[in-house]
């Protein structure tokens, strides 16, 4: 019998800004490696090192796979180097590869740009034959394509699964990456096989990675409700989060069916509270509602039972000191239970990118090693109505104050208030405490609890609603 060839899968981590390692909420299982796993072959054995659990130790291997974010890139060619210096093939791939190809391959011996499903099969078929090629162009294939998610690789210590119903996005919002990579046609895998990998996910509560998990067509809409439906028909008894648009708060019914599907938590970008800010990010859905709609948007969502967590950006072309001051301010009334609150970055592929290249605004440049800064929580260019040191000044006071004690507590209890549900308020709560502590890797203070803020919610939170 011959001998099974060996993949090794490895998740990197930056070793620089640990971010959303900080909450065992906020950690997801790499997805890729999943759908990687599900596609290889019986006479491969996969194995993986996740780094959101395990520090990197070498092993060996008969081919090496790497991805990573634009954040964690750095640390994937740490990893490939150390395996090109012991003659083991490496393979990477993911968004930031795929943005920029070239730098990618001086670290490893092939590169996938794009989605991997129409060209893995083609490139362990090369490497077995000795024949494995520079460069593999994923093409964007119907979602179909995407075999059922092998969760067994995954380590048993995430609170959190997740797995997908989409891809791709009809805008091209300025600073994301999504279009670039997934291509704007919104693409629908079959509910069947969404539900069928609900089912035998061991976790409790997931995630839908999707950008917009209702899209924004009807058809889009008609398969979100088959989904909720048959989350709903088939008995299972998950709590579920994920990202939406404005557009979800005039989707009642649709709402209501997804918290009664588990939804507990839904990520809204909302950016900028202001019509400049929202030009300047190329948020054209949210312009047609109009900011004075957006507090009635919320509710809208919040009414239901699902809690609200808004994203917003700063540094915009738009901002000057006073901008970001009462972005803060409109963060602490706004009817959002959480928020997410980052720094423009300039992310490669994204216009964002291109123009600030152009212009000669990007400042951390010294590729690949200050990749480590494009986290959302350091500034990397020169903003256009600020210094620097004057933005990065205001966003220190801006987390303090957003993410202090007084001002989570008062959305927890707004949440509470308006979702009636203590799960939404919780993981709001949960989700506010993760972005908190984040600071610590930017400012070395101390951690603090849900319970040394909560005291006597402490024993009404661990109920079910």
């Amino acid at each position: 019998m011959n001998e099974l060839m060996k993949l090794l899968l490895i998740n990197p981590v930056s070793q620089f800004r640990k971010g959303f390692l900080n909450s065992d909420i906020t950690r997801f299982p790499p997805l890729a490696y999943g759908i990687i796993s599900a596609l290889t072959p019986e006479h491969w054995e996969v194995e993986i090192i996740d780094e959101n659990y395990d520090p990197f130790k070498f092993k060996e291997a008969d081919l090496v796979g790497l991805t990573g974010f634009t954040s964690s890139i750095y640390r994937a060619y740490q990893i490939a180097e150390i395996y090109k210096k012991n003659n083991i093939p490496v393979v990477i791939g993911g968004i930031h590869a795929s943005m920029m190809p070239d730098e990618a391959a001086n670290f490893a011996d092939s590169v996938v740009v794009g989605e991997v499903e129409s060209v893995w099969k083609k490139l362990l078929e090369d490497f077995e034959n000795g024949q494995m090629r520079k460069f593999y162009h994923g093409e964007r294939l119907s979602l179909d394509n995407i075999p059922p998610i092998d969760y067994s690789i995954f380590n048993p210590a995430y609170l959190v699964s997740s797995t997908l119903t989409t891809r791709g996005c009809p805008f091209d919002c300025e600073f994301c990456t999504v279009t670039a990579f997934n291509g704007g046609k919104y693409r629908m895998r079959p509910v069947e096989n969404v539900l069928d990998e609900i089912e035998k996910m061991p976790q409790d509560k997931f995630f839908f990675v999707d950008d917009n998990i209702i899209g924004y067509s009807k058809a889009s809409k008609e398969h979100a409700r088959q989904i909720f439906q048959g989350i709903i028909d088939r008995g299972i008894k998950k709590t579920w989060w994920s990202q939406a648009s404005l557009n979800f708060a005039k989707e009642p019914e649709l709402l209501k069916l997804a918290y009664e599907s588990g939804c507990r938590l839904i990520f809204i970008g909302v950016e900028a509270e202001t019509e400049e800010g929202l030009i300047s990010t190329n948020k054209k859905l949210n312009k047609k509602i109009g900011v004075e709609k957006f507090n009635e948007s919320f509710d809208k969502i919040r009414e239901v039972g699902i809690a609200v967590l808004g994203s917003f950006i700063f540094g915009l072309d738009s901002d000057g000191v006073e901008d970001i001051r009462n972005r803060r301010e409109f963060i602490k009334n706004a009817n959002v239970d959480c928020y997410q609150t980052g720094i423009l970055t300039p992310m490669p592929g994204t216009k964002t990118f291109k123009r600030m290249d152009a212009e000669g605004r990007i400042v951390r440049n010294n590729y690949p090693k200050d990749w480590e800064y494009y986290s959302v929580y350091d500034v990397t260019f020169k903003p256009a109505k600020m210094s620097m040191n004057e933005l990065e000044s205001e966003m220190k006071d801006l987390w303090y104050d957003v993410y202090s004690k007084k001002n989570m507590m008062k959305k927890f209890m707004s949440g509470l208030r308006k979702t009636k549900n203590v799960d939404s308020a919780s993981w709001a709560l949960a989700t506010n405490f993760s972005y908190r502590n984040m600071m610590v890797d930017l400012f070395g203070d101390d951690v603090f609890t849900i319970e040394s803020l909560i005291g006597p919610y402490q024993k009404m939170m661990k109920g079910d609603s």
